[in-house]
C-alpha cells in the first residue's frame, strides 16, 4: 500500500494506550478514523486530540465481547464511513493469575474480548471488503502467542488463537482469489502502556515503549506486511518449537519467566 491517505480505519480499544497512539499515526498519515472502546470518557477525549490534528473521526462505545454492541457500534460508525479499508483489532484483557487461581468466568472473560471480540469485528466488517476485494485487517496479538507464561494462561490461550485464526483467515482469503485483501499480526512483547503494570522484563528484554510500539505498526499497515515481531528478533520463536521442550522451559525460567507476573498489578 503505497499510501494510507484518505483510508478509512476502525481501531478497537483505541481510547488508550497503543491504540490511542496508531490512530494519532493513522490521522498523520492522512486517514479517517473510526475508533470504538469500551471507556466513553477516554474515547471521547481521544476523539477531541486526532481532530486536533485535523482528521475526521467517528467515536462510538463498544464493548467487543457483545455481538450486539459490535453491530450498532459499526452501524453509528457506517453511517458517516462508506467503508471501512482498514480494521485494527487491538482491544484486549488480561487477568494475570494463576489459572489454579482463576475462575471460569475470568478465564471466559479474556477470550470474549481477545479472540472473539476479534472474530466479530471481523465477520462485521469482512464482507464489505470482500465485496470491494480489497482491504486489510490488522490483528495485535503478542509475542505470548508462541510461548506461555505462567500466570498468563488465559491471556497466551487468547494470542495463541488470535495466530492461528489470522494465519487461516488469510489462507482462506488467498484460497478464494482475494489477493489484495491482506491480513497483518503484530506479535510484540510487553508494552509499557499500563496493562502489565508489575511485569518483571525478562533478561535482556526491555517493556516496550508504546509510542515505537504505535508507530512500528502504522508503518508495518502500509507495507501490507503479513507479520511484525516487535523486537523483530521474536521472529525465531518459531525455532524454539522443534528445540526439546525441557531445554526451552529451563531457558525461559532462567530468564525469568517464573517470576515475571509475581508481582503484577496492571489494569
Amino acid at each position: 500500500m503505497a499510501s494510507l491517505a484518505d483510508k478509512n480505519v476502525l481501531i478497537t480499544g483505541a481510547a488508550a494506550g497503543i491504540g490511542k497512539l496508531m490512530a494519532g499515526h493513522f490521522a498523520r498519515e492522512g486517514c479517517n478514523l473510526a475508533i470504538v472502546d469500551i471507556n466513553e470518557e477516554l474515547l471521547n477525549q481521544t476523539k477531541k486530540d486526532i481532530e486536533g490534528q485535523g482528521a475526521k473521526v467517528a467515536a462510538s462505545f463498544c464493548d467487543v465481547s457483545s455481538e450486539q454492541s459490535i453491530d450498532d457500534a459499526v452501524s453509528s460508525i457506517t453511517s458517516g464511513f462508506s467503508r471501512i479499508d482498514i480494521l485494527v483489532n487491538n482491544a484486549g484483557i488480561v487477568t494475570g493469575k494463576l489459572f489454579a487461581d482463576m475462575t471460569m468466568e475470568e478465564f471466559r472473560r479474556v477470550f470474549d474480548v481477545n479472540i472473539m471480540g476479534t472474530a466479530m469485528m471481523t465477520k462485521k466488517i469482512l464482507p464489505q471488503m470482500m465485496q470491494r476485494k480489497s482491504g486489510q485487517i490488522v490483528n495485535i496479538a503478542s509475542s505470548a502467542g508462541f510461548l506461555g507464561m505462567p500466570q498468563m494462561a488465559e491471556y497466551c490461550a487468547s494470542k495463541f488463537a488470535d495466530i492461528g485464526f489470522s494465519d487461516s483467515l488469510r489462507l482462506e482469503l488467498k484460497k478464494a482469489g482475494y489477493k489484495d485483501i491482506k491480513i497483518t499480526v503484530v506479535c510484540p512483547y510487553v508494552i509499557s502502556t499500563g496493562m502489565f503494570t508489575g511485569f518483571k522484563p525478562l533478561l535482556f528484554n526491555p517493556e516496550l515503549k508504546p509510542e515505537v510500539v504505535a508507530r512500528k505498526v502504522v508503518a508495518a499497515t502500509k507495507k501490507a506486511k503479513p507479520y511484525l515481531f516487535l523486537p523483530s528478533y521474536l521472529r525465531f520463536l518459531y525455532i524454539l518449537k522443534v528445540l526439546p521442550v525441557g531445554l526451552v522451559d529451563r531457558v525461559f525460567l532462567l530468564m525469568g519467566a517464573g517470576r515475571a507476573m509475581e508481582n503484577y498489578t496492571g489494569k
